[in-house]
C-alpha cells in the first residue's frame, strides 16, 4: 500500500518546472481555454435571467379595464377602426359596437371571458361603399302592453282558484298566467332593430336590452341615427358625442352637498349685525372703504300750547225788586208729519175653474142619433 500511494508535494516542495520550451507551449493554450470557458460561464447567467425575465413578462397578461371593447382588441391585429359603442352589459364584460375602417363596416361583439380571454365575435359586415340606407325601430309593443300581462296573470289565478277546480278550469287558467309571464319577459328584452342597406337588399341586427346598460343603449340607438346620415354624406363616422355619453358614465356621481344646519344661522346673523359701540372721539381716517356712520337725528320744534278755551261770560245778578227776566223757553219742534205705508199689492185671484170635460161619445151613441133624426 505504502509503495502504490501516491506522493503529493508539501508546501516546502516547488512545482516542478518544464523541461523544454515546447512542453510550456503546450500548457499555455489549456490556460486561454480555461479563460475562454470562465469568460463564456460568466456571461451565461445575465443572459439567461434576462430571457426568464422576458419569458415572465410574456405570461403575465396585461391588466384590461373594464367595460371591454372592440378597437384595443383590433389593435393588437393592427387595424385602426372607428368605434361607435351600442350596448354593453352591466358588469362591463361583454360589448357590442359598430367598428369601420377604410373599406368594412361591422358590428362586432367583444367579450371577456372568465378565463382571461378576449374573443371578437363578427355579427355582421358590409362593403362601406356599398351601404345606402339606414332605419332604427324599437319594438315596444310588449312594453306598451304591460297591464295587458299583469291581468292575464290576475285572471289566471282567479280562474284556478276560486272558480270550479276542474281540469278545463286550470287549464285555461295555466295559460292565462303563461301568456302574462311570457309578455313581462318579452317587455324586459327591449328589443330593437338596426337595418341597413346596401346593393344586396336589407340587412337587420336585432339588439336587445336583456341584462345591458339602459342608459347606453338608449343614447346609442338615439345617436346612431343623426351619425349615420353624416356618413352617408361624407363617408365619415362621427363619435364624438357617444364618447361624451361613456365618458358621463364612467365619470363617478357627484356627492350630494350638505346643507347648512339651522344651529349656524343665528350666529351668522348675529356676527353681522353687531356693530362697536360709537365712540365719542373724531373717527381715525383709514386707507378702506368709507363706513357710513348714523347720522344725529334732526330735533323737532316745541309743539304749541293747546288753546285755552272760552271763557263763558259772567251775567251780573239783577238788582232787588226787579223781577227777573227770563229768557223765552224754547220752541219745540214738531216732528214731521210720518206717511202712511205704501198699500201691499192685491193678492193674485184663483184660477177659474176649469169646465168639466165632456165624456167622448161613443160610436153606438153616435149611430142612436142618427137612427133618431132619420125617424124624426
Amino acid at each position: 500500500m505504502d509503495d502504490d500511494a501516491i506522493a503529493w508535494p508539501t508546501e516546502d516542495e516547488e512545482e516542478p518546472t518544464p523541461t523544454s520550451t515546447e512542453e510550456a507551449e503546450a500548457t499555455e493554450p489549456s490556460n486561454d481555454a480555461n479563460d475562454e470557458v470562465e469568460e463564456t460561464s460568466s456571461d451565461t447567467p445575465g443572459e439567461s435571467s434576462e430571457a426568464a425575465d422576458d419569458l415572465s413578462l410574456a405570461k403575465e397578461p396585461e391588466p384590461w379595464a373594464l367595460p371591454i371593447r372592440a378597437a384595443p382588441i383590433l389593435a393588437l391585429q393592427g387595424e385602426e377602426v372607428v368605434e361607435f359603442p351600442l350596448s354593453q352589459r352591466r358588469d362591463g364584460r361583454e360589448s357590442t359596437s359598430l367598428v369601420m375602417d377604410d373599406e368594412v363596416m361591422r358590428i362586432v361583439e367583444a367579450r371577456l371571458d372568465d378565463d382571461g380571454i378576449r374573443r371578437l365575435n363578427v355579427r355582421m359586415a358590409l362593403v362601406k361603399e356599398h351601404i345606402s340606407g339606414y332605419s332604427h325601430t324599437h319594438l315596444n309593443l310588449f312594453q306598451k302592453l304591460q297591464n295587458v300581462w299583469l291581468g292575464s296573470i290576475g285572471a289566471g289565478l282567479l280562474m284556478g282558484v276560486f272558480f270550479s277546480q276542474g281540469l278545463m278550469a286550470l287549464g285555461s287558467g295555466g295559460l292565462f298566467v303563461f301568456a302574462g309571464i311570457a309578455g313581462l319577459i318579452m317587455a324586459q328584452m327591449d328589443l330593437h332593430r338596426l337595418s341597413f342597406s346596401d346593393h344586396g337588399g336589407r340587412h337587420d341586427f336585432y339588439l336587445s336590452g336583456w341584462k345591458q346598460e339602459p342608459y347606453l343603449i338608449h343614447n346609442s340607438t338615439a345617436l346612431l341615427g343623426p351619425a349615420f346620415v353624416d356618413f352617408l354624406r361624407t363617408s365619415t363616422l362621427d363619435t364624438t358625442y357617444i364618447d361624451a355619453v361613456v365618458e358621463k358614465m364612467r365619470s363617478p356621481s357627484p356627492p350630494p352637498q350638505a346643507l347648512p344646519s339651522s344651529e349656524t344661522v343665528p350666529q351668522i346673523v348675529a356676527t353681522s349685525t353687531t356693530l362697536p359701540p360709537p365712540s365719542s372721539a373724531a373717527p381715525a381716517v383709514s386707507s378702506g372703504p368709507p363706513i357710513s356712520l348714523e347720522a344725529p337725528t334732526p330735533t323737532l320744534p316745541p309743539l304749541p300750547d293747546p288753546p285755552t278755551p272760552a271763557e263763558i261770560p259772567v251775567i251780573p245778578p239783577q238788582p232787588a225788586g226787579e223781577t227777573p227776566i227770563l229768557p223765552p223757553p224754547p220752541v219745540a219742534i214738531p216732528p214731521p208729519p210720518s206717511l202712511p205705508p205704501a198699500p201691499l199689492p192685491p193678492a193674485p185671484l184663483p184660477p177659474a175653474p176649469l169646465a168639466p170635460l165632456q165624456p167622448p161619445v161613443s160610436k153606438a151613441q153616435m149611430d142612436e142619433d142618427a137612427l133618431w133624426d132619420d125617424l124624426n
